[in-house]
């Protein structure tokens, strides 16, 4: 009787591994949304209509900041399979006492999201007004360049700031020599 049981629950746990392995496998590639074109033009479109409230950048400030931990917009960072946004929160004190010391720390309003690209448009246009202290424009920044991500990089960074130019968003793209930006 102590077999069977162990042979039945061998088999529902191999079962249940197979789905999962299974599931996983068909989600595919999160970064080609031609099988959702009209949803993801149509999330895009929205967007933009939001994004159109925050002020045009001005290069001169924007282009002065070339570390990722001076920059205070939204910061991009593309991944195989997503997209890590990074953003301050703006500081809803508006007392100058103690700005930047150790009770008001830009650290502690640092957050960071997993999103994929599909997300893109809403959780870019769903941002508190202060998360652009630059303007509309977003940086997106350098990842290590390892043989495993050479394949798909380009790619993905390419249909992401596509689709942020879309939205009406200048890209400032960390990943080219700040010369040649």
């Amino acid at each position: 009787m102590r077999v069977s049981f162990l042979r039945f629950n061998g088999l529902v746990l191999f079962t249940w591994f197979g789905l999962l392995a299974i599931g996983g496998c068909r989600h595919g590639n999160s970064f080609d949304m031609s099988g959702h074109a009209a949803s993801w033009n149509a999330s895009k479109n929205a967007a933009r209509q939001e994004l159109r409230q925050i002020a045009s950048p001005s290069k001169d400030t924007y282009l002065a900041i070339d570390q990722e931990a001076q920059w205070k917009n939204p910061f991009l960072a593309v991944e195989s399979d997503m997209i890590q946004l990074r953003i301050y929160l703006p500081d809803e004190n508006s007392s100058p006492i103690d700005r930047g010391g150790m009770t008001r720390l830009a650290v502690a309003r640092k957050q960071v999201l997993n999103i994929r690209l599909a997300d893109l448009p809403q959780a870019l246009s769903s941002l508190p007004d202060g998360a652009w202290p630059y303007g509309r424009v977003v940086a997106i920044g350098e990842l290590r360049q390892t043989p495993q991500n050479q394949a798909w990089r380009q790619n993905h960074l390419q249909v992401t700031i596509a689709a942020l130019k879309d939205m009406g968003i200048v890209v400032d793209d960390w990943n080219i020599p700040p010369l040649m930006r």
